[in-house]
């Protein structure tokens, strides 16, 4: 697997984080970024952000702070996102990847 680029090939069906060093510095960056925002859809909104670039309103209504840390480009991601496209076919592959994410950001354990 390659983390030196933006197209991360996923050659195992499980989300493993040491296999993505690149991805886990940008998401502690982004945890340590953003611990003192609301915790009001944290999660949902990240998530969301980096898997489609959407976020449904009413949760830009709850935390507009977020949204704009977020979408502002003022965080790197694109390690994050990549292992999104890349694992777009593989279920088991991102609901681990969201399960690690939402881990860390509302606890910062693995």
């Amino acid at each position: 697997m390659s983390n030196n680029t933006n197209n991360i090939t996923i050659n195992t069906e499980q989300f493993y984080p040491a296999n993505f060093p690149n991805a886990m510095r940008e998401l502690a960056a982004l945890r340590s970024g953003i611990s003192d925002t609301s915790n009001y859809f944290k999660v949902e909104i990240i998530i969301s952000y980096l898997k489609n670039h959407t976020l449904p309103i009413p949760w830009i209504d709850a935390n507009p702070v977020l949204t704009r840390l977020v979408t502002s480009g003022f965080f790197k991601t694109s390690h994050l996102e990549s292992l999104f496209e890349s694992g777009r076919n593989n279920n088991i592959f991102l609901k681990d990847l969201e399960e690690y994410i939402g881990r860390q950001l509302l606890t910062g354990r693995s």
